[in-house]
C-alpha cells in the first residue's frame, strides 16, 4: 500500500478480464522473497518508484483454478506518474470503491 497524507493509491483494473473494472492496490508478482523483490517489481509494473516500509500482513485466497498468497507492505512513493488508472483515495473512502476479496481484506488492515 502506498500511503501518503491519509490517502492511499489505487489502480483500476482493465474492464475486461478477471475482476474487470474493480479497484486494487498497486501490486506485482514476485517469485522469490516478496520483501526483497517488491521495489523492483512495482517499478517494472507501474513505472514508478517506491520505498518499502513495514509489512502489513499476508492474505491467502483461492480462486476457482488457482490460489494466491499476497504479502502486503506499507510503501512510500518516490514518484507517481499521472495515469488515468491510478487514483489517490482517502482512507475513509475505501469502502466506496469496488474491490475483489483480497484487496478488501488488505483495506481492512489499514483501518
Amino acid at each position: 500500500m502506498i500511503i501518503e497524507r491519509g490517502r492511499v493509491l489505487l489502480h483500476q483494473r482493465p474492464a475486461d478480464g478477471l475482476l474487470g473494472g474493480m479497484w486494487e492496490f498497486p501490486n506485482a508478482r514476485v517469485e522469490a522473497d516478496p520483501a526483497a523483490g517488491l521495489v523492483k517489481a512495482i517499478n517494472a509494473a507501474y513505472s514508478f518508484k517506491v520505498k518499502r516500509k513495514d509489512a502489513l500482513g499476508v492474505v491467502q485466497h483461492a480462486y476457482t483454478h488457482f490460489k494466491v498468497t499476497v504479502y502486503a507492505f506499507r510503501c512510500e512513493a518516490a514518484s507517481v506518474p499521472k495515469n488515468k488508472n491510478l487514483k489517490w483515495v482517502k482512507l475513509g473512502e475505501l469502502d466506496d470503491f469496488p474491490m475483489g476479496k483480497v484487496d478488501r481484506q488488505i483495506a481492512k488492515m489499514l483501518k
